[in-house]
């Protein structure tokens, strides 16, 4: 799902509550494995139970996030190019993240790097947002579904 200047992104939407957890472990453990790789130190993901009553992870991860329109099964962008965001905290339920320009659209494509094995997207439902400074942005989104590329 790599983004071109150009290229409006097709995505194929699949709705399976039992599988969000499991890709959200697999992105947790590939990014331990890159962060071990590259510095030589194991790393230890921070639970910290919250209001929610379930465990969040602070992980600061770089993604894509992509402004998409729903139709079905099917979303498309809806910018020539994605908004590049980093993450603030994950869990099976959700993903705070923060960026750079304000997201318009009520569902977004959040893409995170399986570092050597491909990518994986997120169909997050965008449930909050807050500008912080001229160009940085915090928000949040419950995880809904997952999304492929169109091919």
């Amino acid at each position: 799902m790599t983004p071109s200047t150009h290229d409006i992104m097709k995505f194929e939407i699949t709705f399976d509550v039992e599988e969000i957890p499991r890709i959200v472990e697999r992105i947790k453990e590939c990014h331990g494995l890159a962060f071990s790789a590259f510095s030589g130190c194991p790393i230890s993901l921070t639970k910290s139970l919250e209001r929610r009553g379930e465990s969040r992870v602070k992980f600061d991860e770089p993604i894509y996030i992509y402004p998409i329109e729903m139709n079905g099964n099917q979303a498309v962008s809806v910018t020539p190019q994605p908004i590049v965001g980093i993450t603030r905290d994950i869990s099976p339920h959700g993903v705070g993240f923060a960026f750079d320009q304000a997201i318009e659209t009520e569902y977004v494509i959040a893409e995170f790097d399986l570092y050597g094995d491909g990518q994986v997207g997120l169909l997050l439902d965008v449930r909050w947002q807050r500008q912080t400074d001229k160009y940085a942005f915090i928000g949040g989104g419950l995880i809904i579904g997952r999304a492929k590329l169109h091919s």
